[in-house]
């Protein structure tokens, strides 16, 4: 693995804590589902690089 995708996969689990962190904060509904969607983007994001460098690894 490079450094950069290492990089890439730290900075994207970051955010996501960021968008829990914030939804976990938010005052309303609509904040709450907008923070936990992107919360969830980041984490699938993760998963899915995850995945393709297991399959290369292979």
């Amino acid at each position: 693995m490079t450094s950069r995708i290492l990089k890439k996969i730290e900075v994207k689990k970051a955010l996501a804590e960021k968008y829990e962190r914030l939804a976990s904060v938010a005052g309303s509904q609509p904040k709450k589902t907008f923070h936990l969607f992107h919360a969830k983007r980041f984490r699938n994001q993760v998963k899915a690089i995850e995945q393709s460098l297991a399959a290369r690894a292979e």
